[in-house]
């Protein structure tokens, strides 16, 4: 009987200590949240009367800086329709795998369609049409131009889909909500550790490649870099030019070329993440690696190893991650009856520090841009 109890005794301990182990690996296999997550946050009606590209609409209240916490679920498997200009960079791969990511995580069905770049205004406005035939709930737009798409938007809307601006900013009467960072902001990181970087220097030499001249964040980039170093430093930095271009690699590689050739002198060349990418190569052939540095006004997957390496100087963060989470999240919010602006911030962006070799350990790639091996994913249906 003493044997039965002490084998009964054995048998009771051994399944509890099996459950426990089975129940931490599945606990630790469960993917970690990335929320709460912080952010600025602006509230109120959205009014783009007076508003400047890049900038928030002065009928806005804020920046407002919250943890933002997403719903749980949505209530329906709705279907999302994902409009991006191009995926011919890693940038929008990066927010790609936050649509997705978010998508699944909330229990939604996302569809996305990319144009073959910012000269493709006619085309994302057919692929965007179509989408809607398809009979998507909601669109989320990254705009190719800042206000070619004023008209698609509110036709949409009248339809009873709301549309949600992603990444890149849109003047649209009729937007529902806005998950982009502030290029503007952005821009002004990079003036400010520009300013910082060079000190004792008297005079500095820049050359700005923005990106193309007609979207709604590379204009807002130059702008923001432009008011930071006139503002906190009037007279010491040199704007020798600044070059407009579609953010192709053969593109950029071209007005950098051009630019190399056209001034003897630069101390930095601020732009684009894909011109800063092709940059290393540049610098590396003739020679000038260290003695150009290259900043970028966003984040990609090459320029994180490239700022841990030293070869790029620092890197402004976009947060193109956390801008696909955040816009599924406003439109599922919007499509179960909140109020942007009211219930839920209208417009939200990122809020992360500026990169350089001096923190980037602090800030893993995974955080920062998503897993490494995310490949370019058009469907996800739960």
């Amino acid at each position: 009987m003493k044997m039965r109890i002490g084998l009964r005794s054995i048998v009771v301990v051994v399944v509890f200590l099996i459950v426990t182990l089975v129940s931490g690996w599945i606990h630790a296999a469960e993917p970690a949240k990335w929320y709460p997550f912080k952010v600025q946050a602006w509230y109120g009606n959205y009014d783009p009367g007076d508003k400047e590209p890049g900038k928030p609409a002065p009928s806005l209240t804020g920046p407002k800086t919250i943890d933002w916490v997403p719903p749980a679920k949505a209530k329906k498997p709705w279907i999302i329709g994902v409009s991006f200009p191009h995926l011919k960079d890693p940038s929008w791969v990066a927010g790609n795998f936050g649509v997705y990511d978010e998508a699944k995580r909330l229990g939604v069905e996302m569809r996305l369609v990319a144009a073959e770049g910012y000269t493709a205004i006619d085309q994302q406005v057919r692929q965007v049409e179509d989408l809607v035939s398809q009979g998507v709930n909601a669109i989320i737009l990254a705009a190719i131009s800042y206000t070619a798409s004023d008209k698609l938007v509110e036709e949409i809307t009248k339809k009873g889909i709301p549309v949600v601006a992603m990444i890149n900013d849109i003047r649209a009467p009729a937007i529902a909500a806005k998950s982009i960072n502030s290029f503007f902001k952005l821009g002004y990181q990079c003036g400010e550790f520009v300013l910082k970087d060079s000190e004792g220097k008297k005079e500095v030499n820049v050359v700005l490649l923005p990106g193309p001249a007609g979207a709604g964040w590379s204009p807002e980039s130059a702008t923001g870099f432009t008011e930071a170093v006139n503002k906190l430093a009037p007279g010491r930095v040199k704007i020798l030019d600044t070059k407009w271009g579609d953010p192709g690699k053969a593109e950029q590689l071209r007005l950098l070329e051009n630019s190399l050739q056209a001034y003897a002198k630069i101390d930095y060349i601020i732009g684009n993440a894909v011109a800063i990418d092709v940059g290393t190569e540049i610098l590396a052939e003739k020679g000038l690696t260290g003695k150009v540095k290259l900043v970028s006004t966003y984040l990609t997957a090459p320029l994180y190893d490239k700022v841990v390496k030293g070869t790029v100087a620092g890197s402004a963060i976009e947060g193109q991650p956390y801008e696909g989470r955040i816009a599924v999240d406003q439109a599922v919010l919007t499509l179960e009856g909140g109020k942007p602006g009211f219930d839920f911030p209208f417009r939200i962006g990122p809020d992360i520090p500026f990169l350089h070799k001096g923190n980037v350990k602090q800030y893993t790639f995974e955080y920062l841009l998503g897993p490494r091996n995310f490949r370019p994913t058009f469907n996800y249906k739960p």
